[in-house]
C-alpha cells in the first residue's frame, strides 16, 4: 500500500512534535529547579503604632523555582529594655512571588529588628 504526500506530510509533523517533546522533557529533567528561598524584607519606615501594639510591615519573595509550604518566621528586637520575639507563618509562598505580612511588637523597637526562617516545608 503507498503513501500519498498527504500522509507523509502528517508523519513527518507527528514524529517532530514527539522529538521536540522529549527534547523539552529530557531538557527539563536535567536542569535541576532551584529550591524555595523565602527572603524578608523589613519595611521599618511604614512601621506604626497599631491598637495592640508596634507593627512592623514586612514583603516575604521566594525567589526559588519551588514552591514552600508553612513558611515560619521570627523577629528579633529589643523592646523597652526586653528582648521580644514575634512570629509569622506562612501557609503557602508560590515560586517567584510575594506575600505582605507583619510582625507585632508591644512597643517600637530600640534598635535593629533582626529576622530568620525558623522552617518550612516542601509541598
Amino acid at each position: 500500500m503507498k503513501r500519498n504526500a498527504v500522509e507523509w506530510a502528517v508523519l513527518g509533523v507527528s514524529v517532530a512534535g514527539i522529538v521536540v517533546l522529549i527534547g523539552a522533557l529530557i531538557i527539563a529533567g536535567l536542569s535541576g529547579q532551584r529550591p524555595a528561598d523565602p527572603t524578608v524584607e523589613l519595611r521599618m519606615s511604614e512601621a506604626r503604632q497599631g491598637a495592640q501594639g508596634w507593627i512592623v510591615p514586612v514583603t516575604v519573595r521566594n525567589a526559588g523555582e519551588e514552591a514552600a509550604e508553612a513558611v515560619i518566621l521570627e523577629a528579633h528586637a529589643m523592646v523597652d529594655g526586653d528582648s521580644q520575639t514575634s512570629q509569622v507563618e506562612l501557609d503557602f509562598l508560590p515560586a517567584g512571588t510575594s506575600v505582605e505580612a507583619a510582625f507585632a511588637f508591644t512597643a517600637q523597637p530600640a534598635g535593629e529588628v533582626t529576622v530568620r526562617l525558623v522552617s518550612y516545608r516542601v509541598p
